[in-house]
């Protein structure tokens, strides 16, 4: 019995076929992903990737990485063509994983996928992963169910919004609704909610840049709240029991150019990283020759090193200002030097 059929596939040529992974990301924190997750990363030869995969956790694994999501300017891959990519790199003999935000069955598509794998006769695994509710709930400090107060929670999705859905449970989470949320939150309101049911929107859940905002149902639906994707809304009692002062708000954010520093400590601070170069491994056939970069929102962060002049030159091509509550530290008295000569500003130590 050949490797795969140890799998559990059998009945497949895979000799001459390669074979899919469907993984999970997490919801955003690179640090959410499986061992196995990562176990599969490692070994692929192909990562088709979201706009929801943060590029902190690409940049950990050297497989050709082909986007497939939404770009600004730019026409996503539909589904369909998506299955077909897949499809091509797995017939090449490649074995390919599929990355996706989130875990792949909760309103990830993934269910389309490997319909598309099992018609095509690929084999394929499936590794589950945290999804955006479950780390939402624990970057917040919100049960999503509490003893006497909830006891059932639904999960589903803003859209479309002439088929909204409004089960009739304790807690309610709505995946994707930074364009529908009043929508959500009327249709909430007209299967008889009552008004001062607390209601929180979380942005970036389990990220740098994670926002709160929370109100009464009433509240939410009055007044006028930009909301930015990725987002989900929670509804339900629970929410008074969560804390405005949680333990992840409270860790200070540092962004790292270059490379890693043994001075910051993960027990008290959220470490992300600028990667400043495009990569040049997109592949023009998926992506039309667009490679995801990621854009820094420097406004939720708090401290930001150099580890060396270069990537001071560096970060300055994409970013020549800075916040000034940033407070910024340097490897070395040059890299120091290069810091004040481009962005013409102190060191406050």
């Amino acid at each position: 019995m050949d490797a795969k059929a140890e799998d559990g596939v059998t009945n497949l040529d895979n000799s001459a076929r390669g074979f899919v992974y469907l993984v999970g990301a997490g919801p955003g924190d690179p640090e959410l992903l499986t061992l196995k997750g990562a176990r599969v990363l490692r070994e692929a030869d192909v990562i088709l990737y979201d706009d929801l995969v943060s590029s902190e956790l690409l940049a950990l694994f050297s497989a050709l990485k082909i986007y497939t999501g939404k770009r600004k300017e730019s026409h996503h891959l539909e589904q369909e063509a998506i299955n077909e990519e897949i499809l091509r790199h797995a017939r090449e003999g490649k074995i390919v994983a599929r990355l996706k935000g989130g875990d792949p069955f909760m309103f990830g598509r993934g269910g389309e996928e490997i319909e598309a794998l099992r018609n095509n006769g690929i084999g394929y695994e499936i590794i589950p992963g945290i999804s955006a509710a479950h780390g939402a709930s624990a970057y917040t400090e919100l049960p999503l169910t509490m003893r006497h107060i909830s006891s059932s929670v639904a999960f589903c999705t803003g859209h479309p919004v002439r088929h909204l859905q409004v089960p009739d449970t304790d807690t309610i989470v709505y995946y994707m609704v930074a364009s529908t949320l009043h929508e959500v939150l009327d249709a909430v309101a007209l299967k008889g909610r009552d008004e001062k049911t607390p209601v929180a929107v979380v942005q970036n859940a389990t990220r740098y840049n994670q926002k709160i905002i929370t109100g009464t149902l009433g509240e939410m639906r009055q007044g006028v709240h930009p909301v930015s994707s990725p987002a989900l809304l929670i509804i339900g009692a629970n929410i008074l029991h969560s804390i405005e002062d949680n333990w992840y708000s409270r860790k200070k954010k540092v962004l790292i150019a270059g490379e890693d520093s043994e001075r910051y400590r993960a027990a008290t601070m959220v470490k992300l990283y600028f990667y400043g170069k495009k990569s040049e491994d997109a592949d023009q056939s998926a992506s039309g020759g667009f490679e995801q970069e990621e854009h820094l929102e420097l406004d939720f962060v708090d401290e930001l090193y150099f580890s060396s002049p270069g990537c001071v030159r560096d970060f300055h091509t994409f970013y020549p200002t800075l916040p000034d509550k940033i407070l910024v530290t340097t490897v070395d008295e040059t890299t120091e030097g290069e810091y004040i000569k481009l962005f013409k500003r102190e060191i406050v130590v």
